[in-house]
């Protein structure tokens, strides 16, 4: 077995102990700890896969409801978003492209370390139906999501305003999964998605679980500004490897 197989699954572990915890989290250490290891093209669509299965499988821990009126239209809308996004990788030169998630990841790291949004502990009603602000948010999260694989920021920011923490991590599991399938299925027929792609997500499977599972325990005992500055640790880490 190859040192890039175990370095792989511990990153899986990592990225979904974060998701296990907030919901989300999963494409920032994914894709920011595995371009250590893997071209920059490679880790989003890897990240798009493991995305699918993460998702399903935090359907089943997590009891909280939200209406579907309210995020039916999110997820749809977040899912174009992400198909686009997928395709714009697939044009952009790889090179180029290196440095865009370089900078993308610069921003994103000031952004987990510097400024502080407060999500409510407490766990509020949510709307009974998203908004045309709403769908034009997941939209343009969704497109970051299939291009650079980083979307957390906006959407917390944004929807935290409405919702509470567990209503929180439920939404965005909820809107991840249609779009990670978009961005999945795009890649499928672009090309992009490979036999090595596939093997690398299989293996990654039970460090995705463990972490899950381990996430999930440490939902209400996380200290958010410890999360905070470890995700911003990793991406200004991969940020600078990228762009140099």
């Amino acid at each position: 077995m190859s040192w890039e197989y175990l370095a792989i699954g511990l990153i899986g572990f990592l990225a979904f102990y974060m998701k296990g915890i907030t919901g989300t989290g999963t494409g920032a250490v994914l894709v920011s700890l595995c371009t250590l290891v893997l071209a920059a093209k490679e880790v989003i669509v890897l990240k798009a896969f493991v995305a699918v299965l993460g998702g399903f499988a935090m359907l089943k821990i997590d009891p909280v409801s939200i209406e579907k009126r309210y995020w039916i239209p999110i997820a749809a809308f977040m899912a174009v978003g992400s198909a686009l996004g997928a395709i714009a990788l697939t044009i952009i030169d790889k090179d180029i492209f290196e440095i865009v998630l370089g900078c993308a990841f610069l921003i994103v790291s000031l952004w987990w370390l510097i400024f502080k949004t407060k999500i409510r502990e407490r766990d509020l009603k949510t709307p009974e139906s998203s908004n045309p602000l709403d769908w034009l948010i997941s939209s343009i999260c969704g497109f970051l999501g299939g291009f650079i694989g980083v979307n957390a920021p906006v959407l917390i920011t944004w929807f935290s305003r409405q919702l509470g923490k567990a209503h929180l991590r439920r939404l965005l599991v909820l809107i991840f999964i249609p779009a990670a399938l978009a961005e999945t299925g795009t890649f499928i027929v672009t090309g992009l998605f490979t036999k090595q792609i596939l093997l690398y997500g299989l293996f990654m499977i039970p460090f995705m679980a463990a972490g899950i599972y381990l996430g999930n325990k440490s939902f209400h005992k996380i200290s958010e500004t410890a999360f905070r500055r470890i995700l911003g640790v990793f991406l200004l880490i991969a940020s600078v490897k990228l762009i140099l």
